[in-house]
């Protein structure tokens, strides 16, 4: 969470300020005495996932800028992509995207492309009898092993003790 204080008498300003923060993929969490505090909308992931969840609109943040790098993402993350790749479907150089990407959300390509295959594996644990290792191959990831990392990184736990809990709380 971050604090902002805003040295302005004008509501006018200030609601200017709320209106950017928003629209650049943060969420408002409290206003009081001169400061606004707010936090990254999509900043962890949540402890249980619904199958109406409409993804393209739950982890990426609605940056408009940014809109056909995540329209390529979320269009080919279960397939093997890079950065180079993605840098070319939208017109920019993987330097130049890195860097835009990076400044606008505080993540990388890679972690929005690591993201958006870590919450559909979420779902098909849940949704599905598969088992984690062609849940990991629909997702887009190669190697078991490296998906096992990454899901444990993002949700403290193996998929298999995931599945499990979430489970045995319906």
């Amino acid at each position: 969470m971050i604090n902002i204080f805003i040295i302005d008498e004008y509501q006018e300003t200030k609601n200017i300020l709320i209106k950017s923060l928003v629209a650049g993929g943060f969420d408002v969490t409290s206003i009081e005495n001169g400061f606004i505090s707010i936090k990254l909308v999509h900043d962890k992931f949540p402890t249980t996932v619904s199958s109406k969840l409409n993804i393209q609109n739950s982890i990426f943040p609605s940056i408009p800028r940014l809109h056909k790098v995540f329209e390529f993402i979320e269009l080919n993350y279960h397939q093997k992509i890079s950065l180079k790749e993605v840098a070319q479907a939208v017109g920019y150089s993987s330097a130049y995207l890195t860097d835009l990407v990076r400044h606008m959300t505080t993540k990388t390509v890679n972690d929005w492309i690591v993201e958006r295959r870590i919450v559909q594996a979420s779902i098909l644990l849940l949704e599905t009898n598969d088992s984690v290792e062609k849940i990991a191959l629909k997702v887009g990831y190669q190697n078991i092993n490296h998906f096992y990392c990454q899901f444990r990184y993002y949700y403290k736990n193996t998929p298999c003790a995931w599945r499990k809990m979430q489970l045995s709380k319906v």
